[in-house]
Order: structure tokens, then sequence, then C-alpha cells
């Protein structure tokens, strides 16, 4: 009987012995899910996300209220015409009328040549029609011809005068040095956008004539975003210190989202210029929520942070801190430049684009002079294409190996972004940047301020070896040498590339050249720009066409 005892005491120190384990396992399993959260949560704090702007919405709702009523009853005879009807986009129209039968409805707004008319054919038929009118004449009698196609075949047409007024001071001259009307990359309905680091962001035709310009301050962003809205970092009132306000607009000034920038966390760069926290760039990911470079939410570093916000909330997802990738002495220890407000600017990231290829994003710091690849998902270097001196032993690993004799790393450069796969290599690609060769941390101290270059590299992101592949700037010399800004972009339909030398004669004049992508890097097209105020001089420059395919058809009063 003892025997017997002492056995169902064994099994039942047994079972308790594995209950109590198992318990463990699942309390410490409970916990370091909580300590994961914990950390994704502590990942994706940041002190003042962006905050949504709902009254700016709700205003709108109202306004467009207001215009539809006005506009009842008009008729293609007698139409309902708003300049600017968002005050936002003061070059632009709302031409609103009814038809008896339903009918389909192109206008054209005259140009001075017919190569710069601005023409756009609405999708569908239909009886109520609201016409966005595009790429008006500043301080001009515009003839905007109107024509109606009937679902029965009768063709009604209208020609109306709409007159805008003078453009504002501070938009600069624009001076067309050199066009190639055969060979330039400009389509139809398409403009070169001067986007400004301060003041206002405007659009040229072929001509140098403005077409369009946002009357709200822009800085750095004006990004055209996968649904054809436009990404545009602006302000409460023009008058103001900060740049506080983040648009999803278009080019009618109408808004689609609108989020306010909290002032508490934005630097200057330069004195005289005005302080902001979202700075220099911003991407679109593939769930379509946006990722900006910001700082960090401290007083002792600025420029090195990058947030994801839900495209809708304005809530912050993510966050990168690139001094978590970085040893401690590259920002520690940097002393190559000092900011205004004292904060220090080791890295001051000003470009980013996501690789949709392997989830990956790739950014360009010019106070460390490096590109480098950063793995979306878990924050690690994938590579660095830096000059190879000045980096301890782990940064080492991940640095790209130039190879040729030519072969140049940048130096202080800017808007590094993903080009087309020309070689079919899986195993490749192909970069394009604006290399200001500026040495401001490491670089060719000899080669450094001769020239500022379009380069176009292809990387072997396998055995993480480089070779320049097109380049055009070096040409210029130390006449289109920029110490800061500068774009360069591919441009599809003909292959040429569009260069932005923002920072010529030491920041009184920009100038957008656009060159043949290949040996002889023909000029087709050069537009000189002078006579603006410091800091309006042009960050970066693209192609856009004022017509989209995705948001002209949209576009819709709310009713």
């Amino acid at each position: 009987m003892k025997k017997i005892v002492i056995a169902i005491i064994a099994v039942v120190l047994l079972a308790l012995f594995f209950f109590l384990n198992n318990n463990n396992e699942e309390t410490e399993k409970m916990q370091q899910e909580t300590n994961n959260q914990d950390e994704e949560k502590e990942e994706a704090e940041y002190k003042h996300p962006p905050e949504k702007a709902q009254n700016l919405l709700d205003e709108q709702e109202q306004l467009e209220s207001d215009i539809l009523s006005e506009s009842e009853g008009s008729t293609l005879d007698d139409p309902y015409v708003k300049l600017d009807p968002y005050n936002r986009s003061p070059l632009a129209a709302l031409v609103i009328f009814d038809t008896n039968e339903a009918a389909k409805v192109s206008f054209t707004v005259k140009g001075k040549d017919d190569e710069t008319n601005i023409s756009k054919t609405m999708k569908d038929f239909k009886t109520h029609h609201e016409l966005p009118v595009l790429g008006l004449y500043p301080d001009h009698d515009n003839t905007v011809k109107i024509t109606a196609e009937t679902e029965s075949g009768e063709t009604l047409k209208k020609t109306i005068t709409i007159t805008t007024g003078e453009l504002p001071d501070y938009i600069p001259d624009v001076d067309i040095k050199t066009v190639d009307k055969n060979n330039v990359d400009i389509e139809k309905n398409e403009l070169t956008f001067a986007i400004p680091s301060t003041k206002f962001v405007y659009g040229f035709d072929i001509n140098g004539d403005i077409r369009w310009y946002g009357s709200g301050y822009n800085s750095h962003v004006l990004q055209e975003l996968n649904n054809g809205h436009l990404l545009y970092l602006g302000k409460d009132d023009n008058s103001g210190t900060a740049y506080n306000r983040l648009f999803e607009t278009d080019y009618m000034g109408k808004l689609y989202n609108a989020f306010k920038i909290s002032d508490a966390d934005a630097e200057r760069e330069a004195k005289g210029m005005e302080r902001t926290l979202i700075h220099h760039d911003a991407a679109e990911l593939p769930s379509g929520n946006l990722l900006l470079t910001v700082n960090d939410n401290g007083d002792k570093y600025m420029e090195d942070t990058m947030i994801e916000i839900d495209r809708e909330t304005g809530d912050v997802v993510k966050k990168i801190d690139l001094k978590d990738l970085f040893p401690a002495e590259a920002y520690e220890d940097y002393d190559s430049t000092e900011s205004e407000d004292g904060s220090t600017d080791w890295f001051h990231q000003n470009s980013v684009v996501y690789d949709e290829r392997d989830d990956s994003i790739i950014i360009s710091g010019r106070n460390s002079d490096t590109v480098m690849k950063i793995d979306y998902e878990t924050e690690e270097i994938k590579w660095m294409l830096a000059y190879p001196e000045g980096w301890n032993k782990t940064m080492q690993e991940h640095l790209i190996d130039g190879q040729g004799k030519d072969f140049k790393y940048p130096g202080g450069q800017h808007d590094a972004n993903i080009l087309p796969d020309f070689d079919n290599n899986p195993d490749t690609l192909d970069l394009l940047l604006y290399d200001n060769n500026v040495v401001v941390t490491r670089g060719d101290e000899d080669l450094s301020k001769q020239f500022s270059a379009a380069t176009h590299y292809r990387i072997n992101e396998k055995t993480k070896e480089a070779e320049v592949i097109w380049s055009y700037g070096e040409e210029r010399g130390e006449a289109f040498f920029t110490n800061i800004i500068g774009s360069a972009r591919y441009l599809q339909d003909k292959g040429n590339m569009l260069i932005d030398f923002g920072h010529v004669d030491s920041g009184e004049q920009s100038n957008i050249v656009e060159v043949t992508h290949n040996k002889e890097s023909d000029v087709v097209f050069e537009a000189e720009i002078t006579d603006f105020p410091k800091g309006a001089w042009v960050y970066r420059s693209v192609r856009y066409s004022l017509y989209t395919n995705t948001w002209e058809n949209k576009f819709k009063l709310n009713e």
C-alpha cells in the first residue's frame, strides 16, 4: 500500500512539474510577444506626428456646394466660369454647364503656337459637365475653345475668354537658351516644373512661359502620386515661418487630404530660410502610405530620420532612425558642417526612393557623401555607394567597389533614383543621381568643386561592384558647379536626361538642361532661371503632364 501511495505522489508531482514548466513556457512566450509589440510600438512612436486637417476638407466641401448652387442652370452658350476655384491655382479655371443631350466634351487653351496648346477630351458622354481648365497664361485674355459632340452626332461649339492676373513678384525669369524641337522630350500638355527650396513652385512650357503655379509657398516636395494627385509641402499661410502643411491635391488646387505638421521639431537649414520638419523628399509605398524624411524629435541631430505615415489618418506606423544603422562616431564626432539652428546635420538626407524588386529603399545623405540601400523590413544595410576611406571595419563590409579608370564616387550628391533595367540582368541596378562633386566628409579633394554632373551608375548588388555608364556635367566645368541642391531625372518617352544645375553662381541662377542619354550627350533643351529671392532656386526639376490619365476624368465637385 505504501508503494502505491508513493507511486501516486510521484505521478502527481511529475504532472505538476510538466504543468508548471508548460505554463512558464507559455508565460515566457506571451511576455516575448508583449515585448515585441512594445518594440514595434516604440519603433513607430514619434513625438509630433502629422494631424489630419479635417477643417480644410470641410471648408472645401462647403465651397464646392456653393459653386454648384451658383452654376445651376448654366448652358454651353452661357457657361459658368470660376477662375482659381480653390484659391490655390491661379492659372486654372472651372467651367460648368449642362447640355440637353449627353455629350463628350473637349477643350483647348490656345497657346502662342500650336505646340503650346493645352487640350483635353473628357472621357464620358454626360449632360452635366465640369471642365478642369489648366494651362492659362498669366496676365492674359486666354482663349478657350470648347467642343461638345452629342451621342446623336451633333457638334456644339463655344469660345470663351478667361482673364488672369499678373504673376507674383517672387516668380523668377525663365529664359530658354536652347531648344531642339525634334529631339526634346516634352509631350502634349507637359510642362517643365521648377520645385524650389522655398517660395513658389511653377511649371513652364517649351517657350519658357509660366502656365501653372501654386499660390501657396512650397518647399522641396511636389510629387506626382500613383493616383495622379500631387503631394505638396506648404504652409498655413505664406507669411508663416515654418512649412507646416502636407497636402494631397491636384493642379486645380482641390484637396483630397491635408495634414498639419508640427513646428516643434522644425529646423532651419540656413540663415534667412524658413523652418521645416518634413524636408527634401517623400516616397509613396506600395500600400499607398507615405515615407517622409523628417527630423528626429531631438535637439541634437537633424535630417536623419524617416517616418511612414498612414495615407488617410497621418498615424506614424514606422520610424527609421539612421543613427541606429551607423556607428556612434559617425554622428557624435561629426564636424564637417554647422547647422543654423545648432543641431548636428551629420547625414543630411535629401532623397528616398522605394525599390519594389526587393522591398528596400535607396537614400542619399549629402553630408556623409553616401548613397545606400536599406532593407525596408529589417532596416539592415544592403550596400553603400561611398568613397571607401573613413569607415570602420563593419561599415566597410557594405561598400560598393568602383570599377574602371573613369569611376568616380559621388560627393555631396542629391536625388538618387532608380532607372529602367537597361542590361536585363537581375543582379544589377541602374541608378541615376546628381553628383554635386563636393567633398563634405570624404572623397577626392583634388577633383572636388571642379564640376557637378548627372551620373548613371550600374551596381551589381550580388558582387557589390559598380561602374559608371554615363555622365554629363564635367564638360560644363566650374561654371555649372553647384555646392548644394540639384537633380537628375530620366525621361521615359525619348530616353533623355533632365538635369537641374540648381545652385549655379553661388545660388544666383538655376539651369535646367535636357541632354541625350548617349556618348554625345547633345543638349536639346536648356532654360536659365534668374531673379529669384534667396532659397527660391530650383531644388529639383521634373516633367509632368497637366492632365494625367488618372485624376482628370475623376475630377468632380462633391454634391
